[in-house]
Parts: structure tokens; sequence; C-alpha cells
């Protein structure tokens, strides 16, 4: 597999981004209005990506090996944008801000799509004991533990949320963890 090592040195850089809440090296826009420009950590918001298409890349969608893409997910979900959530069992920023997407995905059923991707190397035998129905009831993780969809769209750490729009290309990024129940975070979401 020619991103294997690709693939090795984005594992390196995202487990020493875990938890830094350094943003992106890429500059930022801040300029915009409309719901993108609602409040948030100016450093932590990104829209230098803004555009770009999702990556078409398989994910698992359980310890069978089923996969589907974000397109296959937008193509479920008509007009509804995705928050693509990239996160792992072993980032303590990732778990934390886990329950606030769950609650979000609960206030927003139906206006948005939330789907965390693990980017456990591990695989099912790792993500399922941590991510279970009972503990996220309005979540269904995928899993990507090749880490290319992280080289894909550039992650330079975790947790990396990204906003796809109903399009599927990419609206802004927020690199780190935040409260996606909070009112500010509904408001950057235009919620």
């Amino acid at each position: 597999m020619p991103l294997r090592p690709r693939a090795g040195l984005a594992l390196l850089l995202l487990v020493a981004a875990c938890g830094t809440g350094a943003p992106a090296p890429q500059a930022e826009d801040r300029a915009g209005s409309g719901p993108a420009a609602a409040p948030a950590a100016p450093d932590r918001l990104i829209r230098t990506f803004a555009g770009t298409p999702a990556p078409a890349l398989p994910l698992e969608t359980g310890p069978d090996g089923a996969t589907e893409t974000v397109a296959d997910i937008l193509a479920a979900n008509p007009g509804l944008p995705v928050l693509v959530n990239l996160w792992a069992t072993w980032c303590a920023p990732c778990l934390k801000e886990l329950p606030t997407l769950d609650r979000l995905a609960a206030a927003t059923r139906g206006r948005l799509v939330i789907v965390p991707i693990s980017q456990d190397m591990e695989g099912w035998k790792k993500v399922g004991p941590a991510f279970t129905a009972g503990r996220y009831p309005n979540l269904r993780t995928r899993l990507e533990s090749g880490m290319q969809f992280g080289a894909e769209v550039k992650a330079t750490g975790l947790p990396l949320t990204i906003l796809y729009g109903p399009d599927g290309k990419e609206v802004w990024r927020y690199a780190g963890d935040r409260d996606w129940a909070s009112p500010e975070a509904r408001a950057l979401l235009g919620l």
C-alpha cells in the first residue's frame, strides 16, 4: 500500500497534537458572515479548506466490514449538512467531547448528520468497547484505521471536526475539542 508510510507519519503527527489544541499551520480566514461567523475560538476555526470535497474513502460501519463514504451518507440524507468528527480512543480531548456531540445529535436530528470517524489502528477490537449505544445513543461511529482520511484532510491533530455542506464540500473545520452542545457551537453550525 503506497499510503502506509504517510499513514504512519499522520499517526505520529496526530498523537503529538492530540490535546494540544494547536491550530493547523495554515493561515485562517476569519472573514465572512452568517452562521460560520458565529463565536468560536478564533485560532481553532479554520476556513482555508472551504470548498474542498470530502474524501471518497470507505469508512467501516461495523465489525462486519461493511463500508460507506461521506458521499453515501450525504445521499442518504439529502439536503442536510454533515459534521465529521475525527477521534480516537487514546485521545483524551476526543473522549471529552464525544458526549457533547451525542447531545448535539439528539437536539438536531433531521437537521444535521453527525459522523464520528475513529482513527484507531486497532480497529473495532478497540473501538467497539469504547463506543457503545449505551454510552452514545444518538451517534453511530465509523472506523478508518488506515489513517488515510486524516491524511487526505490534512489533519494535524485530534479531535478535528469538519462541517460539510449538503453538496459534500467543506464549509469549515474546528481543531481541538469543544462543547458541541453549547449555544455557541449551535450558532457556529447555524442551528
